[in-house]
């Protein structure tokens, strides 16, 4: 029986090194940002739609925008992206929590809100928008006069109550437990 004894020896005299400038990496940073966000998309399954379309704002790392602003309403919100589509520019929300059976109610009120923003900043109506959640397919809010009325009726009760100082009732107990104002709340 022979033993082989085998030694293996490195050697980096032909190893030819790569040096990378300043731009050089920065090109390669942004190249795997935008394969994240590409990938971040596709699993959270937008509609066709939105990956044809040019995202003109974003309120992401890579690309920090400012808040949208409405003097008349006196109400300020960053869409997390708005796109352009073939029926115009429209907010899309995404949210980290699971797709629930119905949007949830402060959230189509937010995609409201930046619908309403978009109109009196840059004088552009969208016809809808979208709330993406992980998992499944995005809810299409459509904005319309009822919701926009609504929604101002809304900031206006909350104008009311904290100029008041009177406290709102609350129709719902068990939603203030679960409420990340409940210790700035009227309730002693």
């Amino acid at each position: 029986m022979h033993v082989h004894n085998w030694h293996y020896t490195l050697s980096f005299d032909n190893l030819q090194v790569f040096k990378m400038n300043f731009i050089d990496a920065q090109i390669i940073i942004f190249g795997i940002v935008l394969l994240i966000l590409f990938f971040l998309l596709k699993s959270t399954q937008v509609p066709k739609q939105v990956y044809k379309s040019k995202a003109i704002y974003s309120d992401h790392k890579e690309r920090l925008e400012k808040a949208l602003f409405s003097k008349k309403y006196n109400l300020k919100g960053k869409p997390d992206f708005i796109l352009h589509t073939k029926d115009g520019l429209l907010p899309l929300e995404i949210k980290s929590t699971p797709r629930p059976e119905q949007p949830y109610f402060s959230h189509v009120m937010q995609l409201i809100s930046y619908c309403l923003l978009m109109e009196e900043e840059r004088n552009i109506r969208s016809k809808y928008g979208f709330i993406q959640y992980k998992g499944g397919q995005p809810f299409y809010i459509p904005y319309t006069e009822k919701m926009k009325a609504y929604l101002i009726k809304i900031m206006d009760e909350m104008r009311y109550y904290l100029d008041s100082g009177i406290q709102p009732v609350a129709n719902r107990r068990y939603k203030c437990e679960k409420c990340s104002y409940k210790e700035d709340c009227f309730e002693d």
